[in-house]
């Protein structure tokens, strides 16, 4: 290991103790390490922004927030994450503050396996062509925004009509991320190295709440209503509930699988099931 990018959330570590053990540990290695702190005002990829000579991983200090932020701005580098929880649940995250050397060092020595994470790419197109686009760890969520009223989405795959979903909007989410909006939702937990997609309404008014598990190969299309009582209403498109945007009137939202995918340093040789049960169940 030459050179690791430290990627550090400020608000989880206010007077920087834990960026200080981890860029001290590497300095007693001799690799050479570069800070970063996260802005969620950044709307450039990583790859824009660092003048990187390449980097062996990124390891992200903050919680699971952090870990899908520097995910999707770092998708481009093709390097492994591993995380730092300072959050509370940590599903994201490798490693816990009180075994960080330990861990650290495994990581410098080469003990560990990587796990590639599908990711989620998401379009807007008007009429004059494509306006916006961006990558996704977790989901990519359509929702009402503003007032109280339910909204209308016609939804297409891969061109053919599927349903019209009235009520708060839908979640179109990754393995990874089922288990966070998307259960709360009613939707179904996936393991996250399956290659699916999943789609689940947000507060539907309608007896049929069932959700649809989907290919990684389909394309979603979702249609913003131009014209008529469902055209009045604001609409909102998020990426892992971090990247915000309004739509218009007419909009078209297409989602598929990305081409690029994320990476996890695993470290513990926990089960999908033993990891689930350990983060999310019932005390």
């Amino acid at each position: 290991m030459k050179r690791v990018l430290i990627y550090t959330n400020q608000f989880k570590d206010p007077n920087g103790k834990i960026t200080k053990r981890v860029s001290d540990f590497f300095k007693s290695k001799g690799v050479a390490y570069d800070v970063l702190i996260s802005d969620k005002k950044r709307t450039e990829d990583l790859d824009a922004e660092i003048d990187h000579p390449g980097y062996d991983c990124i390891l992200v200090l903050g919680g699971d927030g952090t870990v899908l932020q520097a995910a999707r701005e770092a998708w481009k580098l093709d390097v492994p994450i591993v995380g730092v929880n300072l959050g509370r649940l940590g599903f994201l995250t490798e490693i816990e503050p009180d075994k960080l050397e330990d861990s650290l060092n495994r990581i410098y020595m080469g003990d560990f396996l990587t796990q590639k994470r599908m990711m989620l790419r998401g379009e807007i197109v008007r009429k004059n062509g494509e306006v916006f686009n961006g990558r996704s760890l977790n989901d990519i969520v359509i929702t009402r925004y503003g007032g109280m009223n339910m909204i209308n989405l016609p939804v297409y795959i891969n061109g053919q009509f599927l349903h019209e979903y009235k009520g708060d909007g839908i979640i179109i989410t990754t393995p990874t991320g089922s288990s966070g909006y998307n259960l709360s939702a009613g939707g179904p937990i996936v393991e996250h190295n399956a290659e699916v997609m999943v789609l689940t309404s947000i507060c539907s008014h309608s007896l049929n709440r069932a959700s649809l598990i989907l290919s990684s190969n389909d394309c979603i299309e979702v249609r913003v209503p131009e014209d008529g009582m469902w055209a009045e209403r604001q609409i909102e498109f998020s990426f892992d509930g971090q990247v915000r945007t309004l739509l218009q009137k007419g909009d078209v939202i297409r989602i598929r699988k990305s081409e690029k995918s994320t990476e996890f340093i695993i470290l513990n040789n926990l089960s999908f099931l033993e990891n689930l049960h350990n983060k999310m169940g019932d005390e």
